[in-house]
Formats: structure tokens, C-alpha cells, sequence
């Protein structure tokens, strides 16, 4: 073992170890030692983005909303422009004839993402909005 690892020992249900190996081998991973640190790193990421830290991350909010809502363009148009400064990309896909979906690529402060993420679901006729935030 390489002298940079640290070995620690966990203790999990049969179950998820079941899952946990069933994960290890249609992914692909070496070994469940790299499973689960690609895992502790998604959880470090989003512990400190949701921490509301000001930490630089780089991310995507994904919006699902009733292009039918009077108003519901324009509403996401202006905090989009509001908050242009940690937006770097925006893409408009229409999902049926009811329902659209944009992926805003987000680069900035941990707290400022969660701030726009939340004025996005305070929009009347947005379904559903969904983070995903990595460190550098």
C-alpha cells in the first residue's frame, strides 16, 4: 500500500455490499477502494457547496418547466441575466410539447450557485431543478 493511503475499515449491511459489488463490476472499477473514493468525493463536493461555502465550484443546474406558464420565459430570462456573472453557458431543449428543459453551466462560490438554484424554483411552472456541483 502505497504510503499516501490511509487504510480504514468499514462496516455495512450484506445488502449494500451486495449493491456496492454489483456497482464495482458493470462499472468497471478496479476495486471497491476506488468506488467508494469516487463516492467520498461526490460527498465532499456537495457537503461544501451545500454548506453554502465560498469555496469556487463548477456545476450545472438543470430546470424542467411548462413552457405554458405566462410569464415563465421571461422569469427565468432575468435572474439568468441577474446572475450572468457565475453563468457560462445555458441550453434550451424542448422535452414534449408542454415541457422544457435548460442546462445552465455554473462556475463560481458555492453559496452564490445555491442562491440561483434557489430563485429557479421560486419561478411559479418550474417542475423540478437539479444541482450538480464539482471542485476543481
Amino acid at each position: 500500500m502505497s504510503d499516501d493511503l490511509d487504510r480504514i475499515s468499514l462496516t455495512l449491511p450484506s445488502s449494500m455490499v451486495d449493491r456496492l459489488d454489483g456497482i464495482v463490476d458493470e462499472w468497471e472499477y478496479a476495486s471497491r477502494s476506488e468506488a467508494i473514493r469516487d463516492s467520498l468525493r461526490d460527498f465532499f463536493a456537495t457537503y461544501e457547496w451545500e454548506s453554502g461555502d465560498e469555496q469556487h465550484h463548477h456545476g450545472t443546474i438543470v430546470i424542467v418547466h411548462d413552457h405554458h406558464v405566462s410569464g415563465i420565459a421571461d422569469e427565468l430570462q432575468t435572474v439568468q441575466h441577474e446572475m450572468a456573472d457565475i453563468i457560462t453557458s445555458v441550453q434550451h431543449i424542448h422535452l414534449s410539447h408542454d415541457t422544457c428543459m435548460e442546462t445552465l453551466v455554473v462556475e463560481g462560490a458555492g453559496g452564490t450557485i445555491t442562491e440561483l438554484a434557489n430563485r429557479l424554483r421560486a419561478i411559479g411552472g418550474v417542475q423540478q431543478v437539479k444541482v450538480v456541483v464539482v471542485d476543481e
